[in-house]
């Protein structure tokens, strides 16, 4: 709510400065070029998306307007949990310790041709109302790796005996996030609107944007790539050895025990996870939308 009453008071400003200036003209120009982002939102873990749009003034009602979208987004967390419990035994104690870091990656890219027609002009102020079509997509991908060493140490009589294991995970995402909670997605979408650019200073204009926007887009399906190798020790020798792959995208899973040259492969079931949506929403572009008319 305070986002909305701050974008209507900056509008309200433009129109009050407006009317203070009733002998303003519009500058002409053919061509505008503008920078659009929404400085009030708070979420800025998805996807940072500023749009490039080109308007072509065909004269002073009619507006071919073409916008080009680019987002990205990268994020990196660690994990570090641990036991050691040597101090309430010194002689049958367990120590370990696992860490987890996870890396995303998100990409999007934004592409919109439509038409404005300038039916008001008021002082500095320039109303328009149009429709826009164009094709959006948005990308994922990301890794996930563990790193776990551990030590089981116990009194055998003649003295201590310590087993060691040491395992290393990664899992590599592709057209997914690591958490599937989103997949690559590629989506047509269709605008109709009315906004208002308020000039500040002679071909320098801000402004916002109110309209209805439909999308119709399509999930696609992610796979990952998995790969474990773990090793086990008693005392300095050697007791296991062993590597574990699969493939999300294939089902296939191969396990391999390197000591004794032995090594098993499996298919198992994959899921699809590709899926349709279609939504009809009312959006804002809230000001600022930062232009220059050439």
């Amino acid at each position: 709510m305070k986002k909305l009453l701050l974008t209507c008071t900056l509008v309200l400003a433009g129109m009050t400065a407006a009317a203070q200036d009733g002998g303003y003209h519009l500058p002409d120009g053919l061509l505008a070029i503008e920078i659009q982002a929404n400085p009030f939102s708070n979420d800025f873990k998805t996807f940072k998306m500023g749009e490039l749009k080109a308007r072509l003034f065909l004269n002073d009602k009619h507006v071919v307007r073409l916008g080009i979208g680019l987002g990205f987004d990268s994020d990196k967390d660690d994990n570090i949990t641990s036991k050691d419990d040597r101090s309430v035994n010194p002689n049958n104690y367990t120590t370990w310790n696992e860490t987890t870091r996870t890396e995303t990656k998100s990409r999007a890219l934004k592409l919109g041709l439509g038409y404005e027609y300038h039916f008001a002009h008021r002082g500095r102020l320039d109303f328009y109302l149009g429709a826009e079509a164009g094709y959006e997509a948005k990308f994922y991908s990301g890794t996930k790796s563990v790193v776990y060493s551990g030590a089981d140490v116990y009194n055998a009589g003649s003295g201590p005996v310590q087993t060691t294991t040491n395992r290393n995970e990664t899992t590599s995402y592709k057209k997914m996030l690591p958490d599937a909670s989103k997949y690559n997605e590629h989506s047509i979408f269709a605008n109709i609107f009315t906004g208002v650019d308020f000039y500040v200073y002679k071909s320098l204009y801000i402004g916002t944007e109110l309209g209805i926007s439909f999308k119709s887009g399509k999930q696609v399906n992610g796979y990952y790539d998995y790969n474990k190798s773990e090793q086990q020790y008693i005392g300095s020798q050697i007791q296991t050895s062993t590597s574990t792959t699969f493939s999300s995208e294939t089902g296939i899973r191969t396990h391999r025990d390197l000591i004794h040259d032995y090594s098993n492969t499996s298919v198992e079931q994959v899921t699809d996870h590709s899926s349709k949506s279609t939504n009809l929403k009312i959006y804002i572009e809230p000001a600022l939308r930062l232009g220059w008319l050439f």
